[in-house]
């Protein structure tokens, strides 16, 4: 996750004023919650914690060795992640420091973030759609060269806050930051409920015969409760089969 992805996916949850930040970095330093750190190149996060706060830095636990600090200082794109209170909290640094002699302080020190992500658990927790099952949603649209569109595309996730698209042509005309109106998503064989989704991200995966897929994350906007509540009717059923399908190949000596 570099800090583009971050910016563009989550635009919607920043948290722009000082003074909510400052006081949600305390209350994780105060209940000394864990902060993991996440570095371009590394797939193992690194587990810290922040020691002290002084005007607009902030002091953070060392890594447990030195290589991983050196890598930690030197990066340009550091992630930070925690999970209080069944939420989800994230921000970048663009410099993280090695605390100097004088402040008698073993530590790295990062600048307070100016803008931190913070979603809700019921928001950001998504649920990945089984191959075996095929859930789909339709949209129409008119183009900005003025053709009419209609197409359906194939649902790879879906959260109480929006859903993942695949399309594995690359050839659907989804704009990212645009609204698109006129949207049925099938929940299941009986189900269809209208909906308004907003592009929010783009990711273009080239696959190793030059094709590409797109995979586009979209937030569900101004939705009517009604429909809300089938989508979380819908999640937590897939969600139970799921659970049920992991119990029975656990529980079948044969698999």
């Amino acid at each position: 996750m570099d800090n583009n992805a971050l910016e563009s996916e989550d635009a919607g949850y920043q948290v722009s004023s000082k003074r909510e930040i400052i006081g949600l970095l305390s209350t994780m330093m105060k209940e000394n919650l864990e902060l993991s750190i996440r570095l371009k190149d590394m797939e193992e996060a690194i587990a810290t914690s922040i020691l002290r706060m002084e005007e607009d830095v902030m002091f953070i636990k060392a890594a447990p060795t030195p290589s991983l600090n050196k890598a930690i200082v030197e990066s340009s794109d550091v992630i930070f992640a925690a999970n209080p209170r069944n939420a989800l909290i994230k921000f970048s640094a663009k410099q993280v420091r090695h605390t100097e002699p004088h402040e008698q302080f073993l530590a790295l020190k990062v600048d307070i973030p100016d803008q931190l992500v913070r979603i809700q658990r019921r928001e950001f927790f998504r649920i990945a759609i089984p191959s075996t099952s095929s859930l789909r949603c339709k949209i129409r649209f008119t183009s900005p060269d003025g053709k009419f569109n209609l197409v359906w595309v194939a649902i790879s996730n879906i959260s109480a806050g929006g859903v993942g698209i695949t399309d594995k042509s690359a050839s659907v005309p989804l704009q990212v930051n645009t609204v698109y109106d006129d949207c049925h998503l099938e929940l299941g064989m009986a189900t269809t409920v209208p909906i308004r989704l907003k592009v929010r991200s783009l990711k273009k995966e080239e696959q190793p015969n030059a094709s590409h897929i797109h995979h586009f994350g979209c937030e569900f906007v101004e939705t009517p409760r009604a429909v809300l509540a089938s989508i979380q009717k819908f999640i937590l059923q897939l969600e139970r089969e799921q659970n049920a399908q992991k119990i029975k190949i656990k529980d079948d000596p044969a698999k």
